[in-house]
């Protein structure tokens, strides 16, 4: 028998992670667990302990462990990535494709208007037959480098990807915002596009990092471009990076960008781990800042991911997360018509999956994706708030030790942290 590993003694309170709550016991019971808590084994333990399942056995865990691992693991494809362009017109020095596992930009390749019908086709086969439950999501995603350096294929590509999905399925693009005219608005708006744009804050800080290839600020062409979207109907959604240099005031960055733009939702990226220099504090100040944004204006504009991690850390919601790496629920596709699952690995191979016109659906590297579980991973599995974490980005994990299934630093210590201020718990 041992404690289970669910359990943890907080503040002087019992914590249950499995099922996200405190838990009451007696005074002997306490210092039992207290004493016990590492997961030794045992030989005895009280009656009531043992009943309610807060010790058990090694066997009973791994039952458990296997549940949740099958119940979080993606068994279907719900999202499409089509990499319109490996060029980009900015030089952003924290960009994912620098890193030596990706190489992307060098190509300098448009994606033909074929190769998106191809794909875009597959994926409407591919997503045919899916079981659609409550909070089933469906997307397709124009994607870069920049994709507006290939307008010619986008306006004919969008177009078509609208009239052969339904509305339930999101068309969304992922853009600098730099090179947006009146004809991408208005193919935006009348497709029903969503644009997520890059956005680091005021000018200043959005500045340092976010410039054109020969050093020229964005700031005050994407903030314009994103009003123009705004004010013609179409869906923005900012994407702010969180790094050391915007993280101090944080809240009250994201507040301005939200007064600016009178909008309801933004986006936060925490920095993909070892992509970026960050500080020993850029965790702790960001969990602060994302809690103080929420308790603000969290009446006014949130962050959706945010507010879901924020319910399921406090034992609001009780279900178990998803995957948050969406990789394994994923199709990406180059311009050269090479099938990945993450569109950031370009060169690990267990993300190749096959050649457009190839039967790329039966690579056996999706399962390399689909078995990556923080349920098998003994320091996710001994924390708090595993039931509540996704478990990070899978090239976060890949940066650090060449490991899909490795920890995702940044994601994790981010969490942790913001578990630990959300419930008061002191010390380190």
């Amino acid at each position: 028998m041992k404690v289970s590993t669910f359990i943890h003694v907080l503040n002087n309170r019992v914590w249950d992670a499995l099922h996200k709550e405190y838990i009451q016991v007696s005074k002997d019971e306490f210092e039992f667990l207290v004493k016990n808590q590492d997961g030794h084994e045992i030989e005895t333990a009280p009656e009531a302990l043992i009943k309610r399942g807060i010790v058990t056995t090694k066997e009973e865990e791994n039952k458990v462990l296997a549940d949740l691992k099958a119940k979080t693991r993606d068994g279907q494809f719900q999202s499409l990535y089509l990499i319109c362009s490996t060029s980009c017109n900015l030089d952003c020095d924290y960009c994912f494709y620098r890193s030596s596992a990706s190489e992307s930009l060098s190509h300098h390749q448009n994606m033909s208007l074929e190769v998106a019908k191809k794909a875009l086709l597959d994926f409407r086969r591919i997503v045919l037959n899916n079981v659609k439950d409550n909070d089933y999501w469906q997307q397709v995603t124009f994607y870069g480098g920049e994709p507006l350096l290939n307008k010619g294929m986008l306006h004919q590509a969008i177009p078509y990807a609208r009239d052969i999905f339904d509305r339930d399925t999101n068309l969304v693009i992922n853009t600098n915002a730099v090179l947006i005219d009146k004809d991408d608005i208005e193919l935006f708006r009348n497709s029903s596009v969503e644009v997520q744009v890059s956005l680091d804050g005021d000018k200043e800080k959005h500045d340092l990092h976010r410039k054109t290839q020969t050093g020229e600020p964005t700031y005050d062409i994407v903030i314009n471009n994103m009003k123009r979207l705004l004010d013609s109907g179409v869906k923005v959604l900012p994407m702010i990076t969180a790094t050391d240099d915007n993280i101090d005031g944080f809240a009250d960055r994201i507040y301005s960008i939200v007064r600016e733009l009178g909008i309801s939702d933004y986006a936060v990226n925490v920095l993909i781990s070892n992509s970026f220099p960050t500080s020993p504090l850029y965790v702790d100040k960001l969990a602060s800042e994302m809690l103080t944004a929420y308790q603000i204006f969290g009446n006014i504009a949130t962050d959706s991911a945010f507010v879901e991690l924020y319910n399921r850390l406090i034992g609001v919601d009780k279900t178990v997360a998803k995957n948050a790496c969406g990789s394994s629920r994923k199709i990406t596709v180059f311009p050269d018509g090479r099938v990945f699952s993450c569109q950031a690995l370009e060169k690990v191979q267990q993300n190749f999956m096959g050649l457009l016109n190839d039967d790329y659906l039966s690579s056996p590297n999706w399962e390399c994706w689909r078995e990556r579980s923080r349920f098998d991973n003994e320091e996710c599995v001994r924390c708090p708030s595993v039931i509540s974490c996704g478990g990070g980005c899978a090239t976060g994990s890949y940066n650090m030790n060449g490991s899909i299934n490795d920890i995702d630093v940044n994601n994790c210590g981010y969490t942790k942290r913001l578990f630990r201020k959300i419930h008061g718990i002191t010390g380190v």
